[in-house]
């Protein structure tokens, strides 16, 4: 079961290489829109992308073994929010009480804002799909966390890449990995020049 969800995360890599050439957020009439009426655009956008990845990654999975989605449209602070969940974790998109703000809530990596740069939609510097496939990957791995399909081929070794601007990101990567039985190796460039991959071994 958990080897069928990892097989489609790690297939979504080539299907979003075409994805976002073909299927950003291109806002013609952003010039037109208030703040208001943007993030409302930026909202629907949001909820169809996340309902399209989730679709795709739980085709043919049992119930059980699905991703959630949870609409909270109508909290007693007045925001919104959208809750992915798997197992007994989740992750959530949220939208400000005034309807102005969106963000990415991930406790493994903190708040992630959602805004738009020219005419595209990102989530903390990402390409809106790409960076919900990688909040849910972020949840998979949580989720099952020492939990092996071939317990005697449990990997030696992990690596993270992880946006090396925020050290808050950085410290709770670190922290995850050693709650997880790894311990920090060492670090190197990746291919952006915003991130570095983090290597660990399994203590």
């Amino acid at each position: 079961m958990l080897q069928e969800l990892r097989a489609e995360l790690s297939l979504s890599d080539t299907r979003q290489n075409i994805r976002d050439r073909m299927r950003e957020f291109s806002d013609d009439g952003a010039q037109a829109r208030s703040p208001r009426e943007s993030a409302d655009y930026a909202w629907r956008i949001v909820q169809n992308v996340l309902a399209e990845e989730l679709s795709e990654l739980n085709s043919g999975l049992s119930d059980d073994a699905q991703l959630h989605e949870q609409d909270r449209l109508a909290l007693p602070d007045g925001s919104q929010a959208i809750d992915v969940s798997y197992r007994d974790l989740k992750f959530s998109i949220v939208r400000s009480k005034d309807r102005r703000e969106l963000a990415l809530i991930d406790p493994s990596a903190g708040r992630l804002p959602i805004e738009r740069i020219g005419s595209k939609l990102f989530i903390a510097g990402e390409p809106v799909s790409s960076a919900l496939i990688a909040a849910i990957g972020r949840l998979i791995e949580r989720a099952t966390a020492g939990v092996q399909s071939s317990p005697h081929n449990a990997p030696r070794y992990m690596t993270l890449e992880i946006f090396t601007s925020s050290a808050a990101k950085v410290e709770a990567a670190l922290n995850l990995a050693h709650e997880n039985g790894f311990r920090f190796v060492e670090s190197y460039k990746s291919r952006s020049p915003l991130k570095r991959v983090f290597l660990f071994e399994r203590t």
